[in-house]
């Protein structure tokens, strides 16, 4: 829940949403208790069939449309400026927006692995990060990263801990929480080494 509402809070009235790998529609509810319509999409279609039945149960149904897809398959992405992946693994992320040649103008991602490699792959996209901010969520850390259209040159740092990052307070303790997980790995993995003499270095604004 804390997690789409970082995502609810950082969609505004001008933007039309594509909810990619809906589960439920949560985060379509909440859009549309703010008189705003989306779209929530899923590869299986009894996904979709049970995020219909619970948006009219809960009465928000005519603001989500709602779509059976792979990806953006089946998406008029022309009707869409806006695309969320929440949950969802970076290389899903990244297989599905290479099969489209729409350049959207906000894509919010909380994906659950390879940050690294997701913010480099975007650039080559063609998406810059915006913003960045780690959430904490059942005990959790989470990195949710706002893309907007454009290119940037990425320091290591940037590549490996992110960017303008919006909660330096939750930023330190989710570094200071790997470093105490890696301490015993530092000498084992090359990635974790590079990772943990980061963070060791790394300067908080």
């Amino acid at each position: 829940m804390i997690r789409l509402e970082a995502i609810n809070n950082r969609i505004t009235l001008n933007d039309t949403v594509l909810d990619i790998g809906c589960d439920t529609a949560l985060l379509g509810s909440m859009l549309a208790k703010r008189g705003i319509h989306s779209f929530a999409s899923d590869i299986k279609e009894n996904i979709v069939k049970n995020a219909y039945e619970k948006a009219c149960n809960e009465k928000v149904n005519k603001y989500i449309t709602f779509i059976v897809s792979d990806g953006l398959d089946n998406v008029k992405v022309n009707e869409i400026d806006t695309l969320v992946f929440a949950g969802m693994g970076t290389y899903t992320i990244l297989k599905i927006l290479k099969r489209t040649k729409k350049k959207f103008k906000k894509i919010i991602t909380i994906s659950n692995n390879n940050h690294n490699i997701l913010r480099i792959n975007m650039n080559s996209l063609g998406y810059s990060i915006k913003e960045e901010e780690i959430i904490k969520e059942n005990g959790k850390y989470y990195n949710l990263i706002e893309f907007k259209p454009g290119n940037s040159k990425y320091t290591k740092e940037e590549i490996l801990i992110g960017k303008n990052h919006q909660n330096i307070g939750l930023l330190i303790e989710k570094n200071n929480y790997l470093l105490m997980k890696y301490k015993n790995l530092y000498d084992k993995s090359d990635s974790i080494k590079e990772l943990v003499d980061v963070i060791k270095n790394y300067k908080y604004n």
